[in-house]
Order: C-alpha cells, then structure tokens, then sequence
C-alpha cells in the first residue's frame, strides 16, 4: 500500500497512528523530532506526510517547506491542539493537503482524510507516466 511517515512529538500519539495506518496495510515511519523528519524526507519519498505543527525544534509549517523545497510531490497533513488562524492561513499558502484539530476522533478522522489524499494521488502518478 502507501509509505506513510508521521512526525510528532508525542511518541503515543504516534504509535497509535503507526498501529492504526499497519492494520490498513500501510507502511508507517513515525519520528519525534523535526530534525529527524528532516533526515527521513531527504532520504526517501513517502507517499503521505502528517505533521504536528508545534514542534520543539522545527515547526510543521518549516516542514512543509523544507519538504516542497525537497521536491516531495507527497501530501501533507497538519495538525493541531492550538489551532489558529494565521496558522491555518499559513498552512494553505506553503500548500498543506489538509489542515486537522486534534480531537477524539483524530485517529478516525485522519485514516479518512489519509485514504482520501491516496486516491486523490492516483491520477497524477498515472497521467506522470505519459509525460
């Protein structure tokens, strides 16, 4: 299925997405840190990215960027507990997928905002292989 690489600070958080995104057979690399993110997106392409937008180190909006400026052609997804306007504003312009509050039904709203970005993918992976 999808290589997918989730990034937040929050190790539970992230070993429950990892264990959800597995049980729908997607691959799923989760890191702690915005330096490591960093290093994961320079070294492979995925398929779907889902940020935190506060990180300790580096922002989620700074890897948005430093993903586009990498040439990553993958989704991006950024979520929040703090959400607000300007980051939500900002979110759009650098050309987030999609831009998720933190709630109780994160997990479930995410495997339907992931699936959606999936499918929306395939068309562009086909009409690239005719240019």
């Amino acid at each position: 299925m999808a290589r997918l690489l989730i990034i937040d600070q929050e190790e539970s958080l992230c070993q429950i997405l990892e264990r959800t995104f597995a049980k729908s057979g997607h691959t799923v690399e989760t890191v702690t840190s915005g330096q490591a993110a960093k290093k994961k997106i320079e070294s492979q392409p995925y398929d779907v990215i889902i940020s935190e937008i506060r990180m300790p180190d580096v922002t989620g909006l700074d890897l948005l960027e430093f993903a586009r400026a990498t040439k990553s052609r993958a989704p991006f997804i950024l979520m929040t507990a703090v959400p607000t306007m300007s980051t939500a504003i900002d979110a759009v312009n650098l050309g987030a997928s999609r831009y998720v509050i933190k709630t109780e039904s994160l997990v479930e709203e995410l495997g339907s905002i992931v699936e959606g970005a999936l499918k929306e993918q395939v068309p562009r992976w086909e009409s690239s292989a005719y240019l």
